[in-house]
């Protein structure tokens, strides 16, 4: 809506000096009506394009009024020469006009080369009038003033802005942060409070329960070992939270070597589980052997949430430029295919990690049993 107001009141602003020059020097410098409409075009012409050329704008009036100044003769003494009244105005609407766009420096060369022109002209023998000179080169002046100051206020704006956009940032960042740090101390509190009281029960139970049969002790002894694992990835994720200067980059991230032994922990839980990797896949990129991982990790965790004991496969293809992994249970409870809600967050980080690397997520329910499938673009 501003920007529309502003060219309405530059065209009648054009309009208005251009019927003021041609009645000026008609009246009152003796210039035939053609010439004098074709000097007010060429006074009145640089307000088209200001804005794209200021300073060839700037040149153009300046060397119209000139010319104009040379070509007419007042009427009278009492008439003002070498500007007229129309090109004083329209020289001071051009002067502001183009100081709102280049700042002071522009403004000064503007005034003193009105200044100084206007000083050769007023000593011409015989036409020389100095009020003409001091009402040009204050009046430019005052408009390149009144220039500057909306450039400077412009300028001050933008500032401004981008200011408010550089804080709205800040208070966005120092938010996650904040959440991070609360959600690294509820995690700290809870989790890994429980996660080593685990660890504790678990590698102690043989002291303090007496008569434990050998497989009891065995379960206790991997139970502590899994919770200790668990609880050193969940010390890296608190040091990820509290960005505590560590490098993410250096941290151990899991690969495809390390499956067997994912598999192997689903099986001492009871799930049968046939793995099929194909060849070559361990010199995959390392951002795809995470990805990789933690799709099978997700699947194996679902099966043995809500189909304990159903046998499991787990299928890593490579078909020309995509890697498929699958991890497909032959029973399961339910109806209708697993859902993210459902399957909690655990789906919707899969599905989320598997989009930003490109590829495609589903899970749906072949004979009765889940499947979960991705596929990602090499």
């Amino acid at each position: 809506m501003t920007g529309r107001v502003g060219r309405v009141g530059l065209a009648v602003t054009i309009v208005l000096l251009f019927g003021l020059g041609v009645l000026d020097l008609v009246q009152h410098y003796r210039v035939e009506p053609v010439a004098a409409f074709a000097l007010s075009a060429a006074r009145v012409a640089p307000l088209l394009f200001f804005r794209r050329r200021p300073v060839e704008a700037w040149v153009i009036e300046l060397s119209a009024v000139l010319v104009t100044a040379i070509v007419t003769v007042p009427v009278s003494p009492a008439e003002p020469w070498p500007w007229a009244v129309s090109s004083i105005a329209t020289l001071t609407a051009v002067a502001g006009l183009v100081a709102t766009l280049g700042g002071k420096h522009l403004s000064i060369v503007m005034v003193t080369v009105t200044a100084a022109l206007g000083v050769l002209l007023s000593i011409w023998p015989g036409r020389g009038d100095w009020f003409s000179f001091v009402a040009t080169t204050v009046a430019v002046a005052i408009g390149a003033g009144v220039g500057d100051v909306v450039w400077a206020r412009r300028q001050m704006a933008n500032a401004l802005a981008e200011e408010k956009q550089v804080s709205a940032a800040e208070r966005e960042l120092r938010s996650v942060v904040e959440e991070r740090a609360r959600i690294a101390r509820e995690m700290h509190d809870v989790v890994a409070h429980h996660m080593s009281v685990i660890v504790v029960q678990s590698e102690t139970a043989r002291y303090r329960l007496d008569g434990l049969p050998e497989r009891a002790v065995a379960e206790f002894t991997e139970i502590a070992r899994l919770a200790r694992g668990s609880l050193s990835e969940l010390r890296g994720l608190l040091s990820a939270l509290r960005d505590d200067g560590a490098d993410p980059a250096r941290t151990p991230q899991p690969t495809l070597a390390e499956l067997p032994a994912l598999v192997a922990r689903v099986e001492a839980a009871g799930i049968p589980v046939t793995m099929t990797i194909a060849p070559g896949a361990e010199n995959l990129p390392q951002v795809l052997q995470l990805a990789v991982f933690r799709i099978v990790q997700e699947g194996l965790s679902n099966v043995v949430r809500h189909a304990p004991g159903a046998r499991t496969w787990v299928d890593i293809a490579r078909r020309k430029e995509t890697l498929t992994v699958e991890v497909t249970n032959d029973e399961a409870g339910g109806g209708g295919p697993l859902t993210d809600k459902e399957g909690g967050h655990g789906l919707a980080g899969v599905r989320e990690r598997v989009t930003l690397l490109g590829g495609r997520f589903e899970v749906d329910q072949p004979d009765g049993g889940w499947r979960l499938r991705a596929v990602l673009p090499l």
